[in-house]
């Protein structure tokens, strides 16, 4: 007896630090919060998930989801992270009022288990521009064909799943689960637990960090183009007026801003070289008197067909049109203003000293007969007159012949 004690108790204690390293690994789950569109933050955010899962040995990840949809490069990336995943991946889309829309329906489709909250909706996941533009017919068989792959990959209805993709429907949760696209309907996290039979678990969440939601404010393509105009703006203002500081500060960051934005959004060079070059133009422009008028219309051309190209429409990115006419327009008026405020500086005569007097009026110190002293605001001049001219009397200065102005009467 004392033996079978003796061993058993060796037993136990070999197995325990195992037993306890099992049951860790079983009662944590990783929970994220996914909210916006999709972009290279939300992919490197669901990184960061992913790998705090794997150092927690947690059993499940649970990705709270509500998406309008995002970039596609984004999308196929994150999607690849979830089909290499050791750890199962729960995509929820929640909470009540929340949506799975187009690039977030395939995440929902990608995930190992997909349930959804009451009054949400998933699909319209036909490949659309940020302007809602259509694409070409290549680019939506490639998308229909990954998602029907998708689909097969994780058991879920395949035909509905392509639809969602060639026609854009959109299903609720109750159409999603009716057509076995999603595991379940519920209301809360703790009823994913019990669907997945696991009990008391330990949660861990975590959320987007500061620069994580600045760069992903960042990341639109509206606001990067915005920050690239108005920072070259800036810069102008500095270079044209050395010494103010403020507009060559905030310009030189809103630049940055922007080609940070660029080196991530699907951008083309030679739309963001049309700009400069307009903007370039618009500068000579101030500068070369000659070429008052070409130079204008050649950089505001450039400077709206640089802002048409900025982006490439078939990556799913492009600036709105309405935002593009807009600043095209303001920046056209201010350097027209500029431009003949320039033009009436140059052409005006100038006028210093005596010459500022011509075509004044003064007053008769004595008779003029026909010279005599004059008063013009306040000073005392010696002027002469081919008519004669009382004392008192007003007179029109005409030009200046040596020391003496020339005048007449008035009236």
């Amino acid at each position: 007896m004392k033996k079978f004690c003796v061993v058993f108790t060796i037993i136990l204690l070999l197995v325990h630090p195992y037993r306890w390293i099992y049951s860790h690994s079983q009662d944590t789950v990783v929970i994220g919060e996914i909210q916006g569109a999709i972009t290279p933050v939300t992919e490197e955010f669901i990184q960061r998930i992913l790998l705090r899962s794997v150092q927690e040995n947690a059993q499940f990840v649970i990705l709270s989801l509500d998406t309008p949809g995002g970039l596609e490069e984004s999308m196929r990336n994150i999607v690849k992270t979830f089909l290499q995943s050791s750890i199962p991946i729960v995509v929820y889309v929640s909470p009540q009022g929340a949506r799975a829309a187009s690039a977030g329906s395939f995440l929902l489709i990608a995930s190992h288990h997909a349930f959804m909250s009451p009054n949400t909706t998933v699909g319209a996941a036909h490949p659309v521009t940020v302007e809602g533009q259509m694409v070409s017919e290549k680019i939506v068989n490639d998308a229909a064909s990954f998602m029907r792959s998708l689909a097969e990959t994780r058991r879920r209805n395949p035909e509905i799943a392509e639809k969602m993709v060639r026609e854009s429907i959109s299903l609720t949760e109750k159409e999603a689960l009716k057509h076995g696209l999603i595991d379940g309907v519920v209301s809360s996290t703790e009823e994913i637990f019990t669907t997945l039979q696991v009990k008391d678990p330990q949660i861990i969440r975590i959320a987007m960090n500061w620069k994580e939601k600045t760069l992903q404010s960042i990341l639109n393509p509206n606001l990067a183009y915005l920050f690239l105009t108005l920072g070259a703006l800036g810069i102008i203002f500095e270079l044209a007026n050395p010494g103010t500081i403020a507009p060559g500060v905030f310009g030189g960051i809103l630049v940055l801003l922007a080609f940070y934005a660029f080196s991530i959004l699907p951008v083309n060079f030679v739309g963001i070289l049309l700009i400069v070059l307009g903007l370039l133009f618009l500068i000579l422009d101030l500068l070369v008197v000659p070429g008052i008028g070409i130079l204008s219309v050649g950089g505001i051309l450039s400077l709206f067909l640089g802002s048409l190209t900025l982006f490439n429409p078939e990556k799913g990115v492009i600036v709105s049109k309405s935002l593009i006419v807009a600043m095209v327009a303001c920046i056209a008026a201010l350097f027209l203003i500029f431009l003949v405020g320039v033009a009436r500086t140059i052409r005006k005569k100038v006028r210093v000293g005596i010459e500022t007097l011509t075509g004044k009026t003064g007053i008769a110190k004595e008779d003029l007969l026909p010279e005599g002293f004059i008063v013009v605001e306040g000073e005392l001049w010696w002027a002469r007159s081919e008519e004669p001219v009382k004392q008192g009397e007003k007179v029109k200065i005409l030009r200046k012949e040596g020391q003496t102005l020339m005048v007449k009467r008035e009236g």
